[in-house]
């Protein structure tokens, strides 16, 4: 895809609608296959060759010499933790759709769930070589993993952006910067094809006849920014099926993962209503009509977190930052998302789940589908506790701001996967640890 492609000058003054911005060469890391060059062979065979290479140099370590009999004896731990290995390394790949995670946080997710498991494991294991053997090799993979990560960022794509709208947008992109030296490398070149490009027509076709890659720009936007572009004439870009199994996957997961936190979770609730309650009198429960999929109305369930008689969270009313309706204990769970675990219940019942769109005030939903094109999309799937909104963004309040909310809800909708889960499952973390956008 690393083709010679000559802009002149001349080339990029060529823009009879925009003469104000002509064409410019822009420079933004995009992760392997999506526009720069996939993963290169030598790069998977680097990989392969590390496993065996980590536990050769772990028997070295452990017995001063490599012994055939010590690795006949470790190999069904051996075998394991190359499964773990190769989990780490599928789903380190599939984290590499999204450009606009730190890498090195997307390698400790991948490694935390694959091979911190396994040598969890390993280290249970009555003290022998063998577990020695495998403890010392786990470690070393986690290492490789995550110094993988530190040296081999995304190459840095060259892209002529034509002039338009949804181009002018992108090149303020964060990441994205100008190239204000002459170039003769591109890796492609971006239109707003949703816009007149009469004054670039020759300019596009001479770099599509020197064989480079033609991009839209909503396309490039939402794989540098996770959010997806709103115009109308964008309709078709949320079809997107998905695995048939995943619904039906994700809806055991969260029944599963309900089950198995309750001998935490049941204990912070308890400690939770018995504070709200000796705070100030009321229900320490409150319930309130929200939207769900399909556009269904349920009940969601929270702690109550405001003084008794506001009416902020029984009436569509946006939450203020330093709210004097808020309790102290209200600040806290709502700071630490603590309020949402009543929500457990709406999961169980089906009306939720615990990754997708945060579900929405009747009135606000009602408002939002008439002003913002394909409100209504973000209504196909469950609502969730957390989304890729919330982890992205935060708060928001507002038309502008639900319009950006909505732009990361669609771009969930249309990639929604276990991986995308995953990755929101540990930026929700995170988000409670830091209390982002919390209000």
């Amino acid at each position: 895809m690393d083709q010679a492609a000559t802009v002149t000058t001349k080339d990029r003054g060529k823009s009879e609608e925009s003469p104000s911005r002509p064409a410019s060469v822009v420079s933004t890391p995009i992760p392997p296959g999506k526009i720069g060059e996939s993963q290169n062979l030598w790069a998977k065979l680097l990989h392969a060759a590390a496993l065996p290479t980590i536990i050769g140099l772990s028997i070295l370590s452990l017995e001063g010499q490599f012994s055939i009999s010590v690795f006949r004896e470790a190999w069904p731990v051996m075998a394991a933790l190359a499964v773990a290995y190769v989990g780490a390394w599928r789903l380190s790949s599939e984290f590499e759709r999204f450009p606009f995670i730190n890498q090195f946080e997307a390698a400790l997710v991948s490694v935390g769930t694959t091979l911190a498991p396994v040598g969890i494991y390993f280290y249970t294991l009555p003290a022998s070589p063998t577990r020695d053997l495998a403890l010392v090799t786990t470690a070393g993979c986690g290492v490789w993993y995550l110094l993988d990560k530190i040296l081999c960022r995304y190459r840095a794509s060259r892209l002529l952006l034509l002039p338009g709208e949804t181009t002018r947008r992108l090149a303020s992109s964060p990441g994205v910067s100008e190239v204000t030296e002459p170039t003769e490398l591109l890796h492609g070149v971006v239109a707003d094809f949703h816009t007149q490009i009469n004054g670039s027509k020759d300019l596009l076709a001479r770099q599509s006849m020197k064989g480079l890659p033609v991009f839209h720009a909503g396309f490039v936007r939402e794989v540098l920014t996770g959010r997806v572009l709103l115009e109308t004439s964008c309709d078709q870009s949320m079809d997107a099926p998905g695995s048939p199994l995943y619904p039906a996957a994700k809806r055991v997961l969260d029944v599963a993962l309900i089950v198995v936190s309750l001998p935490i979770t049941v204990p912070v609730m308890i400690g939770t209503a018995m504070a709200i309650y000796l705070e100030s009198p009321g229900s320490v429960l409150f319930w309130q009509e929200r939207i769900g999929r399909r556009g269904e109305r349920f009940q969601m369930a929270k702690f109550r977190s405001m003084y008794p008689g506001n009416k902020g969270e029984k009436q569509a009313e946006y939450a203020r930052e330093d709210d004097d309706r808020v309790t102290r204990i209200g600040r806290v769970i709502r700071k630490l998302r603590i309020d949402e675990l009543p929500q457990f219940w709406n999961i169980l019942k089906g009306e939720m789940s615990l990754i997708g769109p945060r579900p929405e005030q009747v009135s606000f939903a009602r408002a939002f589908k008439r002003d913002i094109s394909l409100y209504a999309e973000r209504h196909s799937v469950r609502p969730g506790i957390s989304g890729w909104a919330q982890v992205r963004q935060g708060y928001a309040a507002g038309k502008e701001e639900n319009r950006r909310k909505l732009e990361h809800d669609l771009y969930y909708i249309k990639h929604r996967s276990l991986t995308l889960d995953l990755l929101i499952v540990y930026l929700t973390l995170r988000t409670i640890v830091t209390g982002f956008g919390a209000r």
